[in-house]
């Protein structure tokens, strides 16, 4: 029978590849568009939303620190 440490040690190991993190990805415009173009009507409409509500908190923001 395993001791105890060792069958914690080997519960608590996940056996999967890394994943490979590439960092920020810049697109330009035309790729952002292209993108966006493409996207099916109910994605277009959300991101859509997302601008108006963006907008709106931007419009009512208050700078209070000088």
């Amino acid at each position: 029978m395993e001791s105890e440490n060792s069958y914690k040690e080997n519960f608590n190991e996940v056996n999967e590849d890394a994943s490979k993190y590439i960092g920020f990805v810049h697109k330009s415009e035309e790729e952002r568009l292209r993108e966006n173009i493409l996207r099916p009507p109910i994605e277009k409409l959300q991101l859509f939303t997302q601008m108006l509500r963006r907008e709106v908190l931007y419009k009512k923001a208050k700078i209070i620190h000088k």
